[in-house]
């Protein structure tokens, strides 16, 4: 009798805690590039949680948080290889700026030169895609006050954003 409470019980308690080990949130990642009026540089934030990146810096590329230095270079490396912007088709150059970590979420910073003429702009983000495969990320584009949004999945060729005045 009490072999069977105990196979009871422990059933009970497997089964209460199946739906917490079955659920877990989207992998998400949010991008802004930000034009202010009047000049010609866009500045890039990237923010990715921390756990979502971590088999890539841990794993692939074998860094720690004991070598920040290293893991900063690390991350501007990956950023510049899955993260680009092209300007009525030129491609335009990012400069990684840096990283910090803030609570659970990672931001990496870059800018890039935009000129004013720019009508078009492409932008092609393929951040995480490699980790997770139901990575989703959104981008903003502020350009003078307006705002336009895309999502990317796995897959997606690059979003062309109109930057034509209104």
């Amino acid at each position: 009798m009490l072999r069977f409470i105990f196979f009871a019980l422990a059933a009970l308690a497997f089964f209460a805690h199946a739906p917490m080990a079955r659920a877990h949130r989207a992998h998400a990642a949010l991008s802004e590039i930000v034009r202010k009026s009047g000049t010609e540089t866009v500045e890039i934030t990237h923010r990715v949680y921390a756990h979502d990146i971590e088999p890539y810096l841990f794993g692939a590329a074998g860094a720690n948080w004991d070598a920040p230095d290293d893991t900063i270079a690390v991350l501007g490396r990956y950023t510049m290889a899955h993260f680009s912007l092209r300007g009525d088709d030129k491609p335009l150059a990012l400069d990684f700026v840096g990283a910090e970590s803030e609570g659970e979420f990672i931001y990496l910073y870059a800018t890039a030169n935009l000129p004013a003429y720019t009508r078009h702009l492409v932008v092609n983000n393929a951040l995480l895609m490699d980790v997770h495969d139901d990575q989703v990320d959104l981008v903003n584009i502020v350009d003078d006050g307006r705002t336009q949004s895309a999502y990317f999945r796995f897959g997606d060729e690059g979003h062309d954003f109109d930057l034509e005045k209104r």
